[in-house]
């Protein structure tokens, strides 16, 4: 219609502008008699021609918008969907599967399809069926067109990981060109946005560290951290976050210093299937934090696929309360506050207590709680009780009045006695390092307006006990060996007859590693090295017996001072050098002719020696020949031999010894009684 009213108004005016220029000449005389002037005729024509210019923009812009309105409402764009179909749950660091699936349930074709999926910063992106871009947080899939009633899908791969508990969504967009249309739709609805929650992790990350702390104390934090899964991690790290108020130290974690704190890193290659592990660190409060009692120690485990980009996995917080109290608390182990016991030993515990406050404290509460390798049904309570149900020591009031008033400048102290237990079984190679752990807690009792009984820790201390090595040394002789090495003479041993005999040096050790190990001991005047000898690795030397043996080496001074070249290892103790500890890099035996000393030395004796893995022993022969002051008597074939080490676990040394040797040989059941006596020559 506007197109034709247009046209007719054109048309209309066209002929009146020809009409005019063709009468123009005939009326020229009357137009001038009128005072109408040429030019002034020609200004009216092009306003006409502008009116008409300016009605033809008009009428195409009100066509275009009609046609472009009309269109947008005649093409529904709700009918175009993507959605994304993915599990609910998962654990994390498991492989997640997505489908985008699009559809377009409209009567024209789309062309110029994308697709784009926003993930979250965890996921991590493997693969998908159909070629795309990745572009930060977002992936996307160009399609040629999607063909009106037509629908499709697209399959992706992908990792997730976060914490327990944690959710992460998925958003999806689409954007195309209907085929009757010359602009670009896009369709994003926040209803077809997907949840995953992360209801697993592939590691158990537990915390074992106290409550409650004061100034000055010592205290053991320790990390659990299991894979639960049946694949290995091929790199971990295990990381606790101290505050400054702390000082620790870690034997496996380094220590990476902060400007507010330190941080302790375990670095863990290899972590197999349903593997476990342990991470401890041992602080000392130094101070508590103005106006903030509660602490947090932050502890996380991540793991990595190439080591150099990890991904957190477990995260535990752990609250400590820090407190100035006026109770003061000390432990000691048979009057020692760092003793070192032995399995079997007796253990007499005393705990001193003290007001250092300047207030009373009433209702005090002691308790005592024991770990480790203990009898329990040895335990001796001075003016106390023990409860063997929870294997807990309480004192109170009952039995010690001053706990009923404890003022200021006030001290006391309780005791009790155990035994260690004499047997400790050994299963495996991580049976070690046995502790024997004592906590004490210090509570009082306050009663309110309705006398409601309520307790209140106020102090804490831990003792721990370690077990030293028990380093066994066993000293056997023989007439009749195995054969490796051969004696000969007579049996009983006869005056100015040469007998000889095999010693065996038996070697174990049970709880710790124990480096720097050394056996020695010396033969008597009248006993002679032949020379002949049997290594631990079962290697036979047989010497040269006018040579004293072929196996005679430098005095005992030049080894140590170096000819050997040893590893010195520097022992410290908070900080300072408290000994050095030589260690030899290779196992050596030996025998020195002046000293006449037979010494072995270890340079490390795996914990555990001679229970989950064999004895260690050597083999060396000696000979005697018996003058007539020895008749009716027996023979000493060696003195005493002693075997020392060092303990790396306790950090002390230890010693062992075993009996003499004589020409009774005890183990050698070939021998009968009084065979070992010498006896005159016979040939005589």
């Amino acid at each position: 219609m506007l197109d034709d009213t247009i046209n007719e108004h054109t048309e209309e005016k066209i002929k009146d502008y020809l009409s005019e220029e063709k009468v123009k000449e005939s009326q020229s005389t009357v137009s001038d008699n009128f005072g109408v002037k040429k030019n002034e005729k020609k200004h009216s024509g092009k306003k006409v021609f502008f009116i008409i210019l300016i009605l033809g923009i008009i009428a195409s812009c009100l066509l275009f918008y009609f046609t472009r309105n009309y269109g947008k409402e005649s093409f529904d764009k709700a009918q175009v969907k993507v959605r994304i179909d993915v599990v609910d749950e998962i654990m994390s660091g498991e492989e997640l599967a997505l489908n985008l699936y699009y559809e377009n349930n409209t009567s024209v074709d789309l062309k110029n399809v994308k697709i784009n999926l926003h993930v979250p910063k965890n996921f991590l992106y493997i693969s998908s069926e159909r070629t795309n871009k990745v572009e930060e947080s977002v992936l996307s899939w160009e399609i040629k067109n999607i063909v009106a009633g037509k629908t499709g899908n697209i399959k992706l791969f992908g990792r997730v990981l976060g914490n327990k508990d944690s959710v992460i969504t998925f958003k999806s967009q689409i954007s195309y060109t209907p085929e009757n249309f010359n602009y670009e739709f896009i369709s994003s609805d926040s209803s077809s946005d997907v949840n995953v929650a992360i209801t697993k992790v592939p590691f158990n990350l537990s915390i074992q560290s106290p409550e409650i702390l004061t100034v000055g104390d010592r205290f053991e934090y320790i990390v659990d951290y299991e894979n639960i899964t049946d694949y290995a991690f091929k790199f971990l790290n295990v990381e606790s976050d101290f505050p400054e108020i702390f000082v620790c130290d870690s034997e496996n974690a380094h220590l990476v210093n902060k400007n507010n704190g330190n941080l302790f890193v375990f670095n863990i290659k290899d972590f197999e299937a349903s593997a476990t592990g342990k991470l401890l660190i041992k602080c000392v409060v130094t101070k508590s934090i103005e106006n903030q009692d509660d602490i947090t120690i932050v502890s996380v485990l991540e793991a990595s696929e190439d080591g150099s980009k990890f991904f957190e996995y477990a995260k535990e917080e752990t609250s400590m309360i820090i407190k100035e109290i006026p109770i003061e608390i000390q432990q000691s182990v048979n009057g020692s506050a760092e003793y070192l016991a032995v399995k079997g030993e007796d253990l007499e515990y005393t705990i001193k207590f003290k007001n250092i406050g300047e207030e009373e404290i009433r209702g005090l509460v002691i308790k005592s709680e024991l770990t480790g390798k203990i009898d329990f049904s040895s335990i001796n309570v001075i003016n106390g009780s023990y409860d063997k149900k929870s294997n807990k020591i309480t004192w109170s009031a009952f039995n010690v009045p001053k706990l009923a008033s404890f003022s200021p400048g006030d001290e006391d102290e309780v005791s009790f006695r155990v035994n260690i237990t004499d047997y400790i079984e050994i299963k495996n190679s991580e049976d070690k390092h046995f502790l024997i752990n004592n906590e004490v807690t210090i509570s009082n009792f306050n009663f309110d307006s309705n006398s409601v009984n309520v307790e209140k820790k106020i102090a804490s201390n831990n003792n721990t006990t370690k077990l030293n090595s028990s380093l066994f040394i066993r000293s056997k002789g023989y007439f009749n060996d195995d054969g490796r090495i051969k004696n000969t003479g007579s049996i009983p041993p006869e005056v100015d007859k040469e007998t000889s005999y095999s010693i065996h040096w038996n070697l174990s050790n049970l709880f710790n590693d124990v480096s720097s190990v050394k056996v020695v001991s010396v033969l008597p005047e009248n006993v002679n090295w032949t020379g002949n000898f049997i290594r631990s690795n079962g290697k036979v030397s047989i010497g040269n017996n006018e040579e004293n043996g072929a196996f005679t080496p430098a005095e005992e001074n030049d080894i140590i001072e170096g000819e050997i070249n040893d590893d010195i290892i520097k022992v410290e103790e908070d900080g300072n050098i408290t000994q050095e500890v030589i260690i030899p890099k290779e196992e050596e035996f030996y025998y020195n002719t002046k000293t006449r000393e037979v010494t072995w030395k270890i340079p490390l004796l795996n914990a555990n020696t001679g229970v989950i893995s064999p004895v260690k022993e050597v083999v060396f022969q000696v000979s005697v020949k018996p003058n007539e002051a020895n008749i009716g008597n027996v023979l000493n074939i060696t003195e005493i031999v002693t075997a020392t080490g060092h303990d790396n676990f306790t950090n002390r040394e230890i010693e062992t010894i075993d009996i003499a040797l004589t020409s009774e040989l005890p183990d050698d059941y070939s021998i009968g009684i009084d065979e070992g006596i010498v006896v005159a020559n016979s040939d005589k």
